[in-house]
């Protein structure tokens, strides 16, 4: 068994998930793709432009097909949900076998953790739900229903996929598999031993360096799919449309002004929830 670690490319002016459905969408393929490939997975995060993963299995081409096949089948359910084909295709995926050497490891999956925490969307991985990242060190009692009890039409309606995979997987309250019931967390506290060691390498991963080095701080910010929210109400209300191609250029340009002022996002951030090249949004933003 060996392990691999995978992560796809930033996308810069698109992004992955909208708004909390399409984020349970993704939570119930990655249960997919892992039952699907017969692959070890440790721990994952989806965060709004990227996804991290890191398994164990024999070859590296089924961990690469593990990630073809979560792509798929979430590319899928993004036609169907926004008529937006192919784009997914943009993001290359970088896989990388890590060393079998415990320490190692124990970087890796704090760097993976603590996505979220460098984005400034939480202070601390147990707060993010679209990951595993309360899974490890915990007595949680699962609550929900066994996925091999529900039948054709509610996999359907609920999982987005009628196909049978992990029928012990529990769907939680909340409309999604939670990770505990996929996730090998017996793996990973092998690893550590202990929350503390945990705790200790979450702390010093780069990713906890890149928080404490940055000017906001420890203070959240907006996340992705609370500017989409942002950007439908500007759009209603200033202009009387629901659409983006449906605006002006000097529209445009207003709204990507308004968008800045009432939430504070960066050009990185503009650009991929609006949809729009970096040089654009760029070229708005010294205008202020």
């Amino acid at each position: 068994m060996k392990y691999y670690f995978l992560s796809s490319s930033h996308l810069e002016n698109r992004i992955w998930f909208r708004d909390d459905e399409d984020f349970k969408a993704g939570m119930n393929f990655v249960a997919l793709a892992a039952a699907h490939c017969g692959v070890a997975l440790l721990v994952f995060v989806l965060m709004s432009n990227h996804v991290h993963f890191l398994l164990a299995a024999n070859y590296e081409m089924e961990a690469r097909e593990f990630f073809s096949y979560f792509k798929k089948v979430y590319s899928q359910y993004l036609n169907r949900k926004y008529r937006t084909l192919r784009f997914l295709r943009e993001n290359v995926l970088d896989c990388q076998e890590v060393s079998a050497l415990k320490e190692h490891l124990e970087r890796v999956i704090a760097y993976i953790l603590m996505n979220p925490v460098a984005a400034n969307i939480v202070l601390h991985p147990v707060q993010y739900p679209w990951g595993c990242g309360n899974c490890f060190f915990t007595a949680r009692n699962l609550k929900g229903r066994k996925v091999g009890s529900m039948g054709y039409r509610e996999r359907r309606r609920i999982l987005h996929s009628h196909q049978s995979f992990g029928e012990n997987n529990i769907l939680g309250e909340d409309g999604y598999i939670l990770p505990e019931s996929f996730v090998r967390k017996d793996m990973v506290e092998a690893i550590f031993r202990t929350p503390n060691r945990l705790n200790y390498f979450l702390n010093n991963s780069s990713k906890a360096r890149k928080v404490l080095e940055s000017e906001n701080g420890m203070l959240p910010s907006f996340q992705d799919k609370c500017l989409v929210i942002m950007t439908r109400d500007i759009c209603a209300s200033l202009f009387r449309k629901t659409e983006l191609s449906d605006l002006t250029d000097r529209e445009k340009k207003r709204l990507v002004y308004e968008l800045h002022r009432r939430s504070g996002a960066d050009l990185k951030q503009l650009s991929r929830v609006l949809e729009m090249s970096p040089a654009y949004v760029a070229e708005i933003l010294s205008q202020l």
